[in-house]
């Protein structure tokens, strides 16, 4: 059996955000949160694994790289979607991001993205 190269779509040029802003976007209906973090990209599911209200409604931690939910306080490793604050308990999924040579943001269709198409 042959492993399939992980495909990307495009989401945002890459001047679109500024270091430590969160931008939401949507691909087959499935709700991610971009980050950005000196200077690298980061996409997490986007709603919190504990109470499932939007993880980017809240905000970016940039000391300890975690993504705060607004609504109860528990915080995710924007690297690894660890759970990492109370009361979350149980990561999110994260998803492979890359920039391409024209300054696209790119996020690979893996996961819960990895949908015949």
């Amino acid at each position: 059996m042959t492993a399939t190269a992980t495909r990307y779509a495009r989401v945002a040029q890459s001047n679109e955000l500024r270091d430590g802003e969160l931008m939401p976007v949507e691909i087959d209906g499935t709700a991610l949160v971009l980050v950005r973090h000196r200077g690298d990209f980061f996409a997490v599911q986007n709603n919190c694994s504990h109470k499932d209200f939007p993880l980017s409604e809240a905000g970016f931690d940039p000391r300890d790289e975690v993504l705060v939910c607004a609504w109860h306080g528990g915080c995710f490793d924007v690297r690894t979607g660890a759970a990492v604050v109370l009361p979350a308990t149980e990561a999110v999924e994260t998803f492979p991001v890359r920039v391409s040579a024209d300054g696209w943001v790119e996020i690979g269709l893996a996961g819960s993205l990895a949908r015949d198409r």
